[in-house]
């Protein structure tokens, strides 16, 4: 069985992205701002499920998932699928009573950035006290 080039790449491309999701967990689990932020790419692009403008930029990001952290109960990511550069990471919580549960989709570039974060999760009672935890009165 031979393996191509673009096979090898591959694996060497998911190889890659396990160890900066890796560097993901870590930084959430000791809530480091500096390695977190080392990981996203300043111009990175989050859309989250509550919001439909897209939030722009790495500290506007990190304030967004600190908010998330602050009004999730019991997070914890679930299990993580690669494929290529984009690491689904499935994770669940809760909030206001409310089991919530969903997937980040990160899309690495070449240097190892996150330059997108996509979130998708449900129900929809427990996205609306996200984007009221979130966002609140500000809109």
């Amino acid at each position: 069985m031979t393996s191509t080039a673009k096979d090898h790449q591959q694996n060497n491309s998911t190889l890659e992205v396990k160890k900066l999701v890796h560097h993901w967990f870590e930084g959430v689990k000791e809530r480091d701002v500096k390695k977190l932020l080392s990981l996203l790419h300043p111009d990175i692009q989050l859309t989250v499920p509550f919001k439909t403008e897209v939030i722009l930029g790495s500290v506007k990001a990190l304030q967004t998932f600190k908010a998330f952290d602050e009004a999730v109960d019991n997070f914890s990511y679930e299990n993580v699928l690669i494929d290529g550069n984009i690491a689904a990471l499935r994770f669940k919580g809760d909030i206001k009573g409310e089991h919530l549960q969903g997937v980040d989709f990160f899309h690495f570039n070449a240097e190892g950035l996150v330059e997108k974060i996509e979130v998708m999760s449900r129900p929809l009672v427990a996205i609306a006290h996200l984007r009221e935890a979130v966002i609140g009165s500000k809109e």
